[in-house]
């Protein structure tokens, strides 16, 4: 188990409260910091190597998303992810994207389907590099898109309110869950090709199969965290 004095300075401090949330996102997924954990602010911004301002408004972040909560005059501590946490950010995000993949489909809108194809080409040539980092990045920016394309503010900012959680979640799942990237590639072409047909329940089924495997991938990615943690 990790603790605090483990962290190191930042390289890229910009900006600081978003990539401070990201690293301690990232540990608390990873079951490095332990449920029930505190989390000093003034030793973690020391360590670090930056003030306590983007410290303290990275915990907001989290506590926004469930990871960290407070006690009154005690401070900040690690809150535990559960299985049941993760399947309903999933269910929504599913609610959200099958409704998006319906709302192009249905309009039949070339720009939007070019975009979603300008992305799965982006996707395709980091999976036949093997970059998994930047495979996540634009699988995390073509789900973003799809949101986005339908021109329904709401429905997008819906999908970006846990999209700090999701990137991270979805980084960890295809850093450390995929030999290959080709099944995952294949998903993502498919959900444009099968929106483009204009067939609407085929393309919502294209988003619903693509999220049902991801969420057994996430809860699978989880449960080894805390299989591991119980284990130190």
């Amino acid at each position: 188990m990790a603790t605090p004095g483990d962290l190191s300075p930042l390289a890229d401090p910009t900006p600081l409260s978003d990539s401070t949330a990201e690293l301690l996102r990232e540990k608390i997924l990873n079951g490095d910091f332990a449920p029930g954990q505190r989390l000093n602010e003034a030793a973690m911004a020391r360590q670090l190597g930056i003030s306590r301002g983007p410290v303290r408004e990275a915990l907001a972040q989290l506590r926004a998303e469930g990871l960290v909560y407070d006690e009154p005059r005690r401070g900040s501590f690690v809150a535990a992810l559960t299985p049941a946490d993760v399947k309903e950010i999933y269910q929504l995000r599913c609610a959200l994207e099958t409704y998006a993949a319906r709302m192009i489909s249905e309009a039949g809108d070339e720009a939007a389907i070019g975009r979603l194809r300008e992305v799965a080409r982006q996707l395709r040539a980091a999976a036949e590099a093997m970059d998994q980092k930047e495979f996540a990045r634009l699988d995390m920016l073509f789900h973003s898109e799809l949101c986005r394309l339908t021109e329904n503010r709401r429905l997008h900012q819906a999908f970006e309110r846990h999209s700090g959680l999701l990137s991270t979640l979805l980084r960890l799942e295809v850093t450390t869950q995929y030999e290959s990237l080709d099944g995952l590639l294949t998903s993502h072409e498919e959900i444009v090709d099968d929106i483009a047909s204009g067939d609407v329940e085929r393309a919502q089924a294209a988003c619903e199969r693509h999220l049902d495997h991801a969420i057994g991938m996430v809860l699978a990615m989880l449960e080894h965290a805390r299989s591991a943690e119980a284990e130190n």
